[in-house]
């Protein structure tokens, strides 16, 4: 079955889809045809797949819905015109849009509200190859299937959408902070940050540095989770021991096992019921071990104590100056103190959170102001068999892709943002 565009932005928008560029199988041998003149096909249209959700997190009115969607189709205009991909062949170009969510932290202090920023979402540009089949007699041609896909993010400024390494001390908490992405040089004539060639007036201004004791509160609360978790489980295990101490229970267990082997005519019933006891014992030595201070969950309730402390204790030393300075991640870090840090060394990356006062509110919410190209890694970084191999017959996906950001009108795409 072949999935529209709108179809493969259902469910979780994604960046690129990793697919063959080189043609898909169908009910027979396919072939590639890399000299076969192309088309720009049709927009596709906002749908409720790829706007009503994103709209409504965004409090994004249908008008401004229809303005945003006016931007998009601007900026296919532009890309329209780059020579790379204006007269595709070998390939057929699908483009089409969607706005994102927003999602309002609890553990992210001072982010705006839903409909206080400029509406967020992206456009993609697909080169999909042409090939035919046979089917029931009858050659078939076709340029649809899946393929390396370029994407526009714009006025998405979080760190989900760069190579950004994971925050460990941080756990799975809900926050906007991330390491910065660094620079990367350029890639025709656009400086690249990570995995991503920014479009922006000022693409350093896009991000603030996050402050040690906010860096540093975020460990404590990711902690104290754990902590929490803990000493769920002990109050749980010491709940179950009491139970399991109690004489009334005991006998009611042994009662109910006399019960069940008479009724069973066990050849042993004596045995059976000394099993049963002895059962209760089992469970009562195994509580008592989990919840002593050397092992199991009570050694590592004591563990969590220690790790939050840890850390509680260090900001009480800190200096104001010290709490307000910027944060540097060093993922390699031993210790704590040797991961956070406030002066910058090497393996270790500024810490930051999306700079929101970079977005001009006095401009109207559907304005493009920033655009950030990506995935670059698939198709500038890796050798992509189907893509990018000098034997490869398919000019679809990644070299499609170059093409187009090799070619296209970087200035005009400047004019567009506000």
């Amino acid at each position: 079955m072949n999935l529209t565009p709108l179809q493969r932005c259902i469910g979780v928008l994604l960046l690129f889809l990793a697919g063959v560029g080189g043609g898909v199988r169908v009910g027979g041998q396919t072939r590639s045809l890399p000299d076969a003149p192309g088309t720009w096909k049709p927009w596709k249209p906002l749908s409720t797949s790829t706007g009503a959700a994103g709209a409504k997190e965004q409090a994004a009115t249908p008008a401004l819905m229809k303005a945003f969607e006016g931007e998009l189709l601007a900026l296919n205009a532009i890309l329209r015109r780059a020579k790379g991909v204006a007269s595709p062949v070998g390939f057929s170009v699908e483009t089409w849009g969607y706005v994102t969510g927003y999602h309002l932290s609890e553990h992210a202090p001072g982010q705006p509200a839903a409909g206080k920023l400029p509406i967020a979402g992206g456009f993609t540009f697909g080169a999909f190859p042409i090939f035919e089949y046979e089917r029931n007699g009858k050659t078939i041609r076709e340029d649809t299937g899946e393929t390396a896909l370029q994407t526009f993010l714009i006025n998405q400024i979080d760190g989900t959408l760069f190579d950004r390494g994971r925050v460990a001390d941080w756990g799975s908490l809900d926050h906007d902070a991330f390491q910065k992405p660094m620079p990367q040089g350029e890639i025709a004539g656009l400086p690249r940050y990570g995995d991503g060639l920014v479009v922006a007036r000022d693409p350093a201004a896009l991000w603030t540095p996050l402050a040690q004791r906010s860096a540093l509160d975020l460990v404590v609360k990711a902690r104290q989770l754990v902590v929490q978790g803990f000493e769920e489980s002990v109050a749980a295990y010491t709940a179950r021991l009491a139970v399991v101490r109690d004489p009334a229970y005991r006998a009611k267990r042994v009662k109910e096992a006399q019960e069940a082997a008479a009724l069973g005519k066990m050849p042993n019933p004596q045995a059976f019921v000394k099993q049963v006891e002895a059962s209760i014992d089992v469970e009562e030595a195994s509580l008592v071990k989990d919840l002593g201070p050397a092992t199991g969950t009570g050694k590592s309730l004591a563990d969590a104590k220690r790790a939050l402390n840890e850390v509680t204790d260090w900001i009480a030393q800190l200096s104001p100056a010290e709490q307000a300075a910027p944060a540097c991640y060093a993922e390699k870090g031993a210790t704590l103190r040797a991961r956070f840090t406030i002066v910058a060394t090497a393996g270790c990356r500024p810490l930051v959170r999306p700079n929101y006062g970079y977005f001009n509110a006095a401009l109207p919410r559907s304005a493009p102001q920033v655009v950030i190209i990506t995935g670059i890694k698939r198709c500038f970084d890796t050798a992509d068999k189907y893509n990018l191999d000098a034997n490869s017959p398919s000019p679809s996906g990644c070299r499609a892709n170059r093409a187009l950001i090799e070619t296209m009108d970087k200035d005009a795409i400047r004019a567009w943002l506000r």
